[in-house]
């Protein structure tokens, strides 16, 4: 009984997944972008991965002003491909191109990442506010 109720919830958990990942910036589609721009470019307000607080399958960046460039950003994210993340209270999460994206502070929810903006220097996030 138990373990046919965690099936349900693991592919309730899938299909929501699968929604995020229309409405933001996933990771595979980060990757694309970055791959398309010189590496040597700063970027800040997009820190190191981790699991999301919010939904511990998808992958969050820390906030911040530390300046990296996009070479250094694009090594952390093809890295998160396939890897293993703990969520912020447990459990194991494999994340894969399309994994939703977030910028949020460890242990915080926070906002989408939707896009980057390359009409400044350094590059920053394109944000959209959760609505809860």
């Amino acid at each position: 009984m138990a373990e046919g109720l965690q099936q349900l919830i693991d592919e309730l958990g899938k299909g929501w997944r699968a929604e995020r990942s229309l409405s933001q910036l996933t990771l595979g589609q980060l990757i694309e972008k970055l791959e398309k721009l010189d590496g040597r470019k700063e970027i800040v307000g997009i820190g190191y991965a981790m699991s999301y607080r919010g939904y511990y399958s998808d992958l969050a960046f820390e906030p911040g002003d530390e300046v990296r460039t996009v070479g250094d950003l694009l090594g952390d994210c093809t890295s998160a491909l396939g890897s293993t993340f703990t969520g912020y209270k447990g459990g194991d999460y494999v994340m894969d191109e399309h994994t939703p994206l977030w910028i949020s502070a460890y242990g915080c929810c926070g906002d989408k990442l939707m896009g980057l903006n390359l009409s400044v220097d350094p590059i920053t996030p394109v944000v959209e506010k959760e609505e809860h």
